[in-house]
């Protein structure tokens, strides 16, 4: 429910853009810093998962996701571009990366043997709220404009409270050389909010996730893939309309597509992944370098079908890193260590994807032509498929078996 109501609501924004250009009479690139404010301050939600061993995690679920349908609440009142890049894109942004990392770090801790189905299940809400609210936003913005459409959005949003709801307290214990996951009814049984403060500071400011390659590889995987794929689902609504020449609604139906397409991949990619011998970094670099190829081909698509398909392939193969993202923090960081890396990686990946978005928006009103954003994020997307590899030689070397 709250990959569904909050994280694939967050990915239908560009939706919203030509109806905002229009009444306030802006460009791509003011639209862009939305898209890029929002994906920064996720950067600084990301950090709020360093708290998550004292609010716990039910508490912090349900205040981020309640905050990030306040926002919109309050951006559907904009009475000015600056007003709406602030409620739309820093608060929402900074609201939305905090759940969106509490919900992948439960997924990492409620489940172990079929971790791969769970997370490519979980992850595939973002793909159902897209296929499904992506026309269905259009429809309300025909229906009642743009500000009424956000009005509704913010509601829906809220939902994810619920679910939120449900979560239950998580202590990660170590039993002998290994760590388990015990989920209690008690949060307060060796609970490490008890911790003095110089142990909590501490356990916040982990200097050692940044002293091996393997991790570093990991932040810059996550880097170039969010690069890429923020960059090309903000832009499909702008690509059918500008260089396809086709309207908001088919616009619409393009992004709904490739959500589908992403759906699709999650629900297969968590199949694959979970079999025993398959080894997870390799299979998400492979399907990483097709993604760079489907980057790169949907700028050939000149109809409106043929865009369809390369938005289906585009989503199929951007969806296994997507899907899968969570389990290369168990396959390279200690347990005990994947709150923090999860908060390091979220924070170092959304901060460079701000400037990162703003300047496609720029080249693209330099240019005039939205393909040129397009073999930028391939680019990246085949800088995220090496990493990945050079993760799986690297653990290939530690643990040759």
């Amino acid at each position: 429910m709250g990959f569904f109501s909050v994280t694939g609501i967050y990915h239908c924004f560009g939706v919203f853009y030509p109806e905002v250009m229009k009444e306030f009479d802006v460009k791509y690139a003011q639209v862009s810093l939305v898209s890029g404010l929002c994906t920064g301050a996720m950067s600084f939600g990301a950090l709020s998962l360093l708290f998550v061993k004292w609010l716990g995690i039910r508490r912090l679920a349900m205040i981020s996701s309640f905050l990030f349908s306040m926002s919109l609440l309050a951006a559907s009142q904009s009475t000015s571009i600056n007003s709406f890049v602030l409620f739309c894109g820093a608060i929402s942004g900074f609201c939305g990366g905090s759940t969106l990392n509490v919900m992948f770090y439960s997924v990492t801790v409620y489940y172990s043997k079929h971790r791969a189905k769970a997370a490519g299940i979980a992850t595939a809400g973002i793909s159902v709220g897209v296929l499904v609210a992506a026309p269905a936003l259009s429809a309300l913005i025909d229906e009642y404009g743009w500000r009424g459409a956000m009005l509704i959005t913010s509601g829906i949003s809220l939902h994810a409270c619920v679910g939120m709801a449900t979560y239950r307290p998580v202590i990660t214990k170590e039993i002998g050389n290994t760590s388990k996951t015990i989920v209690y009814k008690n949060s307060e049984v060796d609970d490490p909010r008890n911790k003095n403060c110089s142990a909590r500071l501490k356990s916040i400011f982990d200097y050692t996730l940044f002293t091996r390659l393997s991790y570093i590889l990991v932040y810059i995987s996550s880097t170039t893939y969010w690069v890429a794929r923020y960059g090309s689902t903000f832009l499909l609504v702008p690509f059918a309309m500008e260089y396809l020449g086709l309207g908001r609604p088919d616009g619409s139906i393009l992004l709904a597509v490739y959500y589908g397409g992403e759906l699709v991949g999650k629900l297969l990619s968590g199949l694959i992944a979970d079999c025993e011998k398959i080894n997870r970094p390799m299979f998400i670099g492979i399907a990483s370098f097709l993604g760079t190829m489907a980057t790169f081909g949907i700028t050939f698509c000149g109809t409106f079908a043929w865009a369809c398909i390369g938005a289906v392939l585009l989503g199929m193969t951007y969806a296994p890193y997507g899907g899968l993202y969570v389990l290369l923090h168990p396959e390279v960081f200690e347990y005990d260590k994947i709150p923090n890396a999860l908060s390091y990686d979220g924070f170092i990946s959304t901060m460079l994807t701000l400037p990162i978005i703003y300047l496609l928006g720029v080249l693209i009103d330099v240019t005039g032509d939205v393909r040129v954003a397009y073999y930028v994020c391939g680019f990246f997307m085949f800088i995220c498929s090496g990493s990945l590899l050079g993760i799986y030689t690297l653990l290939r070397r530690r643990d040759p078996t």
